[in-house]
């Protein structure tokens, strides 16, 4: 998705990949940055709200349905940029205006990457983290996961600190 959409693009004729992963990304995320902060913006009344919330209910993209009904009023790509941008949504801007930053990765594909952080994909552990090998499409990544029970907070710190100053170059 490295190339910029010409913002003058009816919804309705985004690649369907495209669509998927941003749905995804809005359905994981948080109330205001999550398809909860979209609905405020593009549905037009409450009642709309409660309709979108039985479609998540019921196991339904709840993005996907939203984004679709608001699709059918010739909504386009500009449209949608202006929203987003209008929620500070970053990551889901990248999407749709093409910036060469470093992928997005939701939560449920890491999970997926790395088989439910499968024992067989664990590459590293330490004190405070697990380290786990995944796949993404035709890309690997790895992924730490901080362990909940860490009982040195002050050690844990000054470790947060060193990896700081290492990955700053400083």
């Amino acid at each position: 998705m490295s190339s910029r959409l010409d913002p003058s693009t009816y919804l309705f004729d985004l690649n369907p990949l495209l669509m998927d992963r941003f749905c995804k990304m809005m359905d994981s995320g948080p109330d205001s940055l999550g398809w909860r902060g979209l609905a405020a913006r593009i549905l037009p009344s409450l009642l709309e709200v409660r309709h979108t919330e039985m479609h998540a209910a019921a196991g339904r993209s709840p993005t996907h349905e939203m984004v679709w009904s608001w699709a059918q009023q010739n909504k386009t790509v500009g449209d949608l940029i202006r929203v987003l941008e209008e929620m500070g949504h970053y990551r889901a801007l990248n999407l749709f205006q093409g910036k060469n930053q470093r992928a997005c990765i939701t939560f449920a594909e890491v999970v997926e990457g790395t088989r439910n952080f499968h024992g067989d994909l664990k590459i590293g552990e330490s004190t405070f983290s697990e380290v786990y090998r995944g796949r993404w499409g035709n890309e690997s990544f790895a992924v730490k996961v901080f362990k909940q029970n860490v009982k040195s907070s002050a050690s844990f710190l000054s470790r947060c600190c060193a990896d700081f100053y290492l990955s700053a170059g400083n």
